[in-house]
């Protein structure tokens, strides 16, 4: 029986190290829920407004797309 070092990155395959590593690439989506009391399960699915922004500016067109029908507010 023989003993064996911890692994190192070379080690592991290449997918296990980039399943490791956070995605970059997503982009955070802007989540807001729709106004409507009936419709807040609906979620603006649009990037995230850009936190740099300076204030006062106004936020983008809020969508969600759910099959054929488009909510827009």
């Amino acid at each position: 029986m023989s003993t064996r070092a911890k692994a190192t990155a070379e080690d592991k395959t290449p997918e296990a190290v980039t399943e490791a590593q956070p995605k970059e690439t997503e982009q955070q989506l802007c989540g807001k829920p729709h106004f409507l009391p009936a419709l807040t399960h609906v979620t603006c699915t649009q990037p995230a407004p850009d936190p740099d922004l300076p204030p006062g500016t106004p936020d983008h067109q809020h969508q969600h797309l759910d099959g054929d029908a488009l909510y827009i507010w």
